[in-house]
C-alpha cells in the first residue's frame, strides 16, 4: 500500500470515528463526508447511526444520505420512527421519504399515520401515499376527505388524483361544498377522472362559484365528460368576468361541438380580451363554417 493509500484509509478511519464525536455538529459533518464513499464499510456505518442516533439534526442528515444511495435498509427503522417516535419532525420526515421510496409494503403503516396528531404528518402520510400508488390506501384517503384541516384534504385528493378511483363519487360531491377551494377545484377534476357522468348536474352547480380556479376547474371536468347538458352551462360561462373562464369555456364547447354553441362562440369573436377571441376562432374551426 503506497503513501497515498495510507492517508486516505487514515482519514477513512477518522471519519468512522467522527461519527460518534460527542459534538452534534461534527457528526453532521461527517456524515456528509460519508456520503462520498460508496465503501460498504461507509454504508454500514452510516446505517448504524440511523438506528441509535438521537439528535434530530444527525438522524435526518443521515437518512438522507441513506435515502440517495437507495439504501432499501432504511425503510424499516423509518416506519418504526414514523409510528413510534415522540418527535414530530421526525415522524413527518419519515412519512415524506417513505413516499420518495415508493415501496408498497409501507402502505398500512403510512395509513395508520393519516390519523397521527401531527398536521405535518398527516399532511406527508397523504401525499406519500398518493407517490406510493398502491390503491389498496384509496378508502384512507377518502376518509381523510373528512380531516379537519385543509391541507390534509387536498392533499388527499391529489393522491386520490394520482389513484384514480372508480367508487364513492359521493365523498368527492360533498368536497366540491369544502370551505377551500383547492379542495373544491380537485374534486371536480377527479369526479372528472372517474367519468363519473351521473354528477354531472353537481359539476353544473360549481360553475357559479366565487373563485375562478373552481369554475375553471368545472369547465375542465364538464368538457371531459361531455352531453348535452352541458351545453347550456357552458354557453352561459362565454359570459363570465373573467377571460380565463371565458376562454377555457371556449374550448370546452369546441371539443363538445354541439352546434347550438356556434352562434355564442361567433359573438365571443368580438371579445375585449385576445384569449378569448382566440379561443373562440379555434373552437369554431372544429364546426367546419369557415371557407378555406
Amino acid at each position: 500500500m503506497n503513501d497515498d493509500a495510507i492517508v486516505k484509509r487514515d482519514d477513512f478511519n477518522k471519519l468512522l470515528r467522527d461519527l460518534n464525536n460527542s459534538d452534534w455538529s461534527v457528526r453532521v459533518k461527517t456524515v456528509y463526508k460519508l456520503k462520498e464513499y460508496n465503501d460498504p464499510v461507509a454504508i454500514n456505518a452510516l446505517f448504524e447511526k440511523l438506528k441509535n442516533e438521537d439528535n434530530e439534526n444527525v438522524w435526518l442528515s443521515t437518512v438522507n444520505v441513506l435515502k440517495d444511495k437507495k439504501d432499501q435498509r432504511i425503510i424499516e427503522p423509518l416506519v418504526k420512527t414514523l409510528l413510534e417516535d415522540k418527535r414530530d419532525e421526525l415522524r413527518w420526515h419519515s412519512a415524506y421519504i417513505l413516499g420518495e421510496m415508493g415501496d408498497p409494503s409501507t402502505t398500512d403503516h403510512i395509513i395508520k399515520a393519516l390519523s397521527d396528531n401531527c398536521l405535518e404528518v398527516r399532511i406527508n402520510s397523504a401525499k406519500a401515499l398518493g407517490k406510493i400508488g398502491n390503491k389498496k390506501a384509496i378508502d384512507a384517503l377518502m376518509k381523510a376527505l373528512d380531516d379537519e384541516n385543509t391541507v390534509v384534504r387536498k392533499e388527499a385528493i391529489s393522491s386520490l388524483n394520482r389513484l384514480s378511483p372508480n367508487k364513492e363519487i359521493d365523498t368527492l360531491v360533498k368536497s366540491l361544498s369544502d370551505n377551500d377551494k383547492g379542495v373544491r377545484s380537485l374534486a371536480a377534476i377527479l369526479i372528472a377522472k372517474s367519468n363519473a357522468k351521473e354528477n354531472v348536474a353537481d359539476l353544473i352547480k360549481i360553475l357559479d362559484d366565487k373563485e375562478i380556479v373552481v369554475r375553471m376547474s368545472a369547465i375542465y371536468a364538464l368538457s371531459k365528460l361531455g352531453g348535452s347538458e352541458v351545453v347550456d352551462p357552458l354557453i352561459k360561462a362565454l359570459r363570465d368576468p373573467y377571460w380565463e373562464v371565458r376562454g377555457d369555456a371556449a374550448k370546452a364547447l369546441g371539443k363538445i361541438e354541439d352546434s347550438k354553441a356556434v352562434v355564442p362562440l361567433l359573438e365571443l369573436l368580438s371579445d375585449e380580451n385576445s384569449y378569448v377571441r382566440k379561443s373562440a376562432l379555434k373552437a369554431l374551426e372544429r364546426f367546419k363554417i369557415f371557407k378555406k
